[in-house]
């Protein structure tokens, strides 16, 4: 459970400024987020879904909606 608060708190500092931002822009481009991830490939669009399924854990990551409760647990003991 701190683990997990924690990753979360470095994803945040990583990635909360304008550094950070500009880096999870380009992930975003470049991980499909915004398009489609099919390709007449298969291959391709297994690749781009892998891709596109690490930006959305990073996106998950810097969320702190998902870590509220961990986060009270851990102020409460």
């Amino acid at each position: 459970m701190q683990e997990t608060v924690e990753l979360h708190r470095a994803y945040r500092r990583a990635l909360d400024n304008e550094d950070g931002r500009r880096v999870l822009h380009d992930l975003e481009q470049r991980g499909c987020l915004a398009r489609s991830t099919f390709s007449t490939d298969p291959g391709r669009t297994f690749y781009n879904e892998g891709r596109r399924s690490m930006v959305l854990h990073v996106r998950h990551m810097l969320d702190e909606n998902n870590f509220k409760e961990l986060m009270e647990k851990k102020r409460h003991g």
